[in-house]
């Protein structure tokens, strides 16, 4: 079964898989409301055209998503479920621009199959808790971190030879795995996420196959 797995969000990561073959992955990029804000304190701060702007956005990503899939004759979409934000307005535009996505499947009469980010994320072992190498790596870092010479705004800079390193987080931890599974190199997260929840679902989803 072809199928299209999409990491919904303003820089929407997908991927095409073939059963458990990855066929092709990239990036849907939405252009941002106008006056767009991430968050508001009060009415006052919402955006002139809201909630106008937002619906546009949601419905052209939407339409885009959509045309992904039909252009690579897929039988299924698998969305990673939305979480909890903490940004007023980029959850309000993230939750819409979903409605939208599965509005359009919906009508289409398209199976979609949502994961939760913790189940794509376990199945394919995207957690530090399973890599003591990135732990120890990061360790590291933490204690160059703490030991370096404060810069002139005061923040202090891990750096081996010469070269400034950081810890592995989460979302390159996801950009490996993706890489390490499939020979990729990718160097964004939304896709390499869009391509870890297609691999997930080939383990979760395997009776759907």
């Amino acid at each position: 079964m072809r199928f299209l797995a999409l990491d919904i969000s303003t820089k929407t990561g997908f991927a095409i898989f073939d059963n458990e073959k990855l066929v092709q992955c990239g990036l849907i990029k939405l252009e941002k409301p106008s006056h767009y804000k991430a968050d508001v304190k009060t009415f006052k701060d919402l955006p002139q055209d809201y909630p106008l702007g937002f619906m546009v956005s949601a419905t052209e990503l939407a339409d885009e998503c959509l045309k992904v899939y039909e252009e690579n004759a897929c039988e299924l979409v698998v969305i990673e479920h939305t979480e909890k934000g903490r940004a007023r307005l980029s959850q309000r535009l993230l939750e819409w621009i979903n409605y939208e996505v599965a509005n359009r499947f919906v009508e289409q009469r398209i199976s979609i199959q949502y994961l939760f980010v913790s189940d794509w994320r376990e199945a394919t072992k995207c957690y530090l808790k399973h890599w003591p190498e990135y732990k120890m790596w990061n360790s590291k870092i933490g204690k160059l971190k703490k030991a370096a010479v404060p810069t002139k705004s005061g923040a202090k800079i891990a750096k081996i030879d010469g070269k400034i390193v950081t810890k592995v987080d989460q979302k390159k931890l996801s950009i490996i795995i993706a890489n390490n599974a499939f020979g990729l190199e990718l160097k964004d997260d939304n896709i390499a996420d869009a391509v870890n929840l297609g691999h997930a679902a080939g383990v979760c989803l395997h009776h759907l196959f």
